[in-house]
């Protein structure tokens, strides 16, 4: 039975911006069976004698190696299809059975559907945060690819830039802009990794982005005396400022990590949790003013209940809803408190972290302090040092730094 496989441009229907999809046409059974290839392109650039797109053609950084890759994909259809052939199998299959066994997974890893896999992955290691950087991200080179789906390999030096100007143009920062190609790159190292795209098409290696300068993020030791002598007029408010001040008697503990606190963490006078972003623990004790504002959450509760009662769920996804919406409120009190006590800086839920460094800095604890009581971990000889300081060590300096 005679086979064949061409790499064809799809001229019966063309795209809203005149290009028509590149596809294998396979004749089998001398009926046609066309699959798709992931790229589109104006009819003047392709060269339909040769079955590859011409030199001249700007889609690409490099035409060479899409053409070669298109005769890789035209060779890997027709070994499958002798193979079936020489099995004796491929006479009693329909054509769909054909298609279905020709594009089995894994052939060609499209973009949008791995990020699905990958936030699948990260929320069933309950890792909420991550999974939903990864859904922001995938959200945002949706819209810029028009809810169509593509290639991984598609994204090249090119496409980066062209996903830079639209993302610019509408309005957004710079510094959002690299959140979503550092998380566009991990995506892609894991790819990579998993084999799933060879690492002789990263897009990466040239692309670079401008930074922008990070705006101030902690407040002084005034505004912070204001902060504290601050006289909550609304339930709202109240919360706020509990939640700003148990972040930073906490050595600048993150609001989700405030969240997922229970009753369980209070340990012999101190509270003792693995950081939600990096796993680590920390062990803080209780001060005295943590723990006049503690003793209003208390009451009532079992080991197992949450101490600020942000979370209500029992379903992960759920409370992750439930953490992001009661953030919202947070910060939203925390603009208006701060318009109230005259102080300039912008408040937000991450400026108890910022502002218990900065304050810690003025008046002079040691920068290895500093990162033992945050928790950073990303420098390893800086990490490997500090796990020489015990906790009293860090707890001298604590109180050094809240007492105000």
């Amino acid at each position: 039975m005679a086979l064949s496989v061409k790499i064809e441009l799809d001229k019966r229907n063309s795209k809203k911006n005149g290009k028509y999809p590149l596809k294998l046409l396979i004749v089998v059974k001398r009926e046609p069976l066309r699959l798709p290839l992931g790229y589109s392109l104006l009819e003047k650039d392709w060269n339909e004698k040769l079955q590859s797109i011409r030199a001249s053609c700007k889609e690409f950084d490099n035409v060479s190696r899409i053409n070669n890759w298109l005769l890789k994909e035209k060779s890997k259809i027709l070994g499958k299809l002798s193979t079936l052939r020489e099995e004796g199998v491929i006479e009693r299959l329909s054509l769909m059975d054909i298609k279905n066994l020709l594009i089995r997974p894994n052939d060609e890893t499209m973009t949008l559907e791995f990020f699905n896999e990958t936030i699948k992955e990260l929320e069933l290691a309950k890792r909420f945060g991550n999974a939903r950087v990864y859904d922001t991200t995938s959200r945002s080179i949706r819209n810029f690819a028009k809810g169509s789906d593509f290639p991984l390999k598609q994204i090249s030096f090119s496409w980066l830039k062209k996903y830079e100007a639209w993302y610019l143009s509408k309005g957004n920062t710079r510094n959002g802009l690299s959140v979503h190609i550092r998380t566009l790159r991990s995506l892609y190292n894991k790819a990579i990794k998993l084999k799933k795209i060879s690492s002789e098409y990263y897009p990466f290696k040239d692309f670079t982005l401008k930074k922008e300068e990070t705006r101030k993020r902690a407040i002084n030791r005034e505004e912070l005396i204001r902060f504290l002598q601050y006289e909550p007029k609304t339930d709202r408010h109240k919360r706020a400022k509990d939640y700003f001040l148990i972040s930073f008697y906490l050595m600048g503990a993150s609001f989700v990590d405030i969240a997922y606190l229970k009753i369980k963490n209070i340990i012999k006078d101190r509270i003792e949790y693995k950081r939600q972003k990096t796993g680590k623990l920390h062990s803080i004790p209780i001060s005295t003013p943590l723990r006049e504002i503690l003793n209003k959450y208390l009451s009532k509760k079992d080991d197992n209940d949450f101490i600020i009662n942000i979370i209500h769920s029992t379903e992960p996804k759920k409370q992750l809803i439930e953490i992001r919406d009661e953030l919202r409120r947070y910060n939203r009190s925390l603009k208006e408190i701060s318009a109230e006590c005259g102080i300039e800086s912008k408040i937000s839920s991450y400026v108890a972290r910022h502002s218990y460094a900065t304050n810690a800095k003025k008046i002079g604890v040691p920068t290895a302090i500093i990162s033992e009581a945050l928790g950073h971990s990303t420098e390893k000889t800086t990490q490997i040092y500090l796990d020489s300081f015990e906790n009293d060590v860090v707890d001298k300096y604590h109180e050094l730094i809240i007492t105000i």
